[in-house]
């Protein structure tokens, strides 16, 4: 799969965004001294509606690599803007369909990427879902067998607050989670979803 992210054309997106949506969605950032200063780090936020994207891409500094379903880039056009903006597609149906996508990971991890990884898997509008810890095994695997440093796992919390246009939009970044131990997945997931329901409290 030839990736072709440009962080230039992600940070001009980005500025076109955050002019486009500024009358509709004011958002308010906590806990930015926990997002590491440097990566590799996976970004893991609450994921309720499609706007969720755009709000972790504009509250957060770095650009970021998205980890997302696969159905997104089937459609040619589609699929290059998304890779350009740093799209990285997972097949959760057909994971040997995903080995493909999967290699992007490693060279992502060792050039310090950010990448967020919606550890639900799919919209839950009301409280927070079960994680999934697949694909967060995965990375652990990664980590690994590549030699990198451990890696962070951040809890980011989402919630919207009507106003009379438009939301107020809190985002709340915790403290990372981390192990080295892979088959502590379960548990490291289940801690994060833990997390990311208090910080959207």
């Amino acid at each position: 799969m030839n990736y072709l992210f440009s962080p230039t054309f992600y940070r001009f997106v980005c500025w076109i965004l955050r002019h486009s949506f500024q009358h509709l969605f004011t958002l308010k950032v906590q806990g930015l001294e926990y997002l590491p200063a440097q990566g590799p780090a996976i970004i893991c936020p609450k994921h309720q509606r499609w706007e969720d994207i755009f709000v972790t891409a504009l509250a957060l500094p770095p650009p970021m690599h998205f980890i997302a379903k696969a159905e997104l880039f089937r459609r040619p056009f589609i699929r290059e803007l998304l890779l350009t903006l740093g799209g990285v597609p997972v097949d959760r149906e057909r994971p040997r369909a995903t080995l493909s996508s999967f290699k992007l990971l490693p060279p992502l991890l060792q050039k310090q990427a950010y990448i967020v990884l919606y550890p639900e898997g799919t919209y839950v509008p009301a409280g927070v879902g079960p994680g999934k810890h697949r694909l967060i095994q995965l990375l652990l695997k990664l980590q690994g067998r590549n030699g990198l440093k451990t890696l962070p796992f951040v809890p980011v919390g989402i919630s919207y607050h009507p106003r009379s246009l438009g939301y107020e939009v809190q985002v709340k970044i915790g403290p990372p989670l981390s192990t080295t131990d892979p088959k502590q997945a379960p548990l490291l997931t289940r801690t994060l979803m833990t997390q990311i329901a208090h910080l959207c409290g």
